[in-house]
This record gives C-alpha cells, structure tokens and sequence, in this order.
C-alpha cells in the first residue's frame, strides 16, 4: 500500500511538474518598455521555420510548409531591400521539462543538439542575426529582448509558426513591450485552421496590425 501510495504521489508530481512548465512556457513574457527613437528601425522575425516542423524529415511536420516557404523567402527579400534587420528565430527544448513536453506534444521535435534545431535549409538567409528560445514567446531570450532596443527597433513584423503558438505569444511579448507590431498573415501557419478566424479577430482586438506579403512588399514605394 505505502508503495502504490508513493508511486501514485510521483506520478501526480511529475503532472504537475508538466503542467506548470507548459504553462510557463506558454505565456506571453513582459519587458521594459521600448523608448522614443530619433531614427527608429524595423526589424522581421523569421519564428520556428526548422527542419524539424518544415523540412523534408520533419518530426512534427506542417502541412503547406511549401507555401509558408514561398511566402517567407518572398518577405525575407523583400525585407532586406527595405533595409529591415531580419532576424531568424529557432525554437529549442532544453531542460528535461522541456523535452518530455516536446516528446510529449511535437514527437521530440527541435530538442538542443538535434539537426532538427536549424533553420530549414530551402529559407532565404540575409543576416547573421539568429536567436534561439526555450518557451513560445522569442523575447524569452534576454539577448534578443536586449538586441532590439540596443538597435533602435520599434517596429516588428512577424512570419513563421505557430499562428496559435509561438508567433501568438511573441506578438504579445512584443505588445506588453510597447512595439508596433504586425503579422504577415499569409506567411504564418497554423495546424489549429478551425481557429484561424478567431486568432486574426483576436490579434485586430489588441492592436495588432494585419497585412498580405502583398502589402508588406509595397510598404513604402
């Protein structure tokens, strides 16, 4: 009986050690606010385009990754002729928590040390800049969340995956930093499409800007 009574306490700590992570993980972080600029700059987020969700051995694989890819390499040139800073986000579990989420949830994708982890190789690289993060919200990494002021950037845009996910919460993160955010809808993905509507109705509700990779090629012609 004491053993059972044991087993079963491990069990449900385990659980909760589980749940709590999820949760932290999760969560849109906060920050300092972002200050007025003499000469503010636009900076692109690339979120979670990896081999391990887009790529031809995927683990946890998209579908329609061909035309996410299209679309992003389209934003990708289009921001450097625009002189935006592109920056390459890569999602990486770490700790054990991490892991078994991910083994739980994604079939042990983009787990620290795997090929999984890069960049899928058919994206357009521009820039050097590359930030890897532990949980959904990207300025969870302190040298990102640090890079952005550092360099005058006031205004983001956003492409990539999870649309319910980590491009959600990154937008938020971004939102209770005080930045100027917008998402190039038809260059993010989902695999929640039945929520699809109810994300963009969600994002306008809070100050979040919605635009084509039509719109963003225009943007200031």
């Amino acid at each position: 009986m004491n053993f059972m009574i044991t087993v079963l306490v491990i069990i449900f700590c385990i659980i909760g050690l589980l749940a709590y992570g999820l949760i932290v993980m999760a969560s849109p972080t906060k920050g300092k606010k972002v200050e007025p600029y003499e000469n503010p700059k636009k900076a692109l987020l690339v979120i979670d385009v990896q081999e391990d969700f887009t790529g031809k051995t995927a683990k946890s694989p998209y579908k329609d990754s061909e035309r996410l890819i299209a679309a992003v390499n389209s934003v990708i040139e289009g921001a450097a002729g625009k002189k935006i800073e592109i920056v390459y986000i890569r999602n990486e579990f770490e700790n054990f928590v991490a892991k078994m989420i991910s083994k739980l949830l994604f079939k042990g994708a983009t787990i620290k040390g795997d090929p999984g982890t890069r960049i899928d190789e058919r994206i357009k690289i521009k820039s050097e800049l590359s930030f890897f993060k532990r949980n959904a919200d990207a300025f969870s990494n302190q040298e990102l969340d640090a890079f952005l002021p550092a360099n005058g950037v006031d205004e983001l845009y956003l492409v990539g995956l999870d649309a319910a996910g980590c491009v959600d919460r990154t937008a938020k993160g971004a939102l209770n930093r005080g930045y100027k955010v917008s998402i190039i809808t038809d260059a993010v993905i989902t695999r929640y499409e039945k929520k699809w509507d109810s994300i963009l109705k969600q994002w306008e509700q809070i100050g979040i800007a919605l635009i084509t990779v039509k719109e963003f090629l225009k943007l200031d012609e």
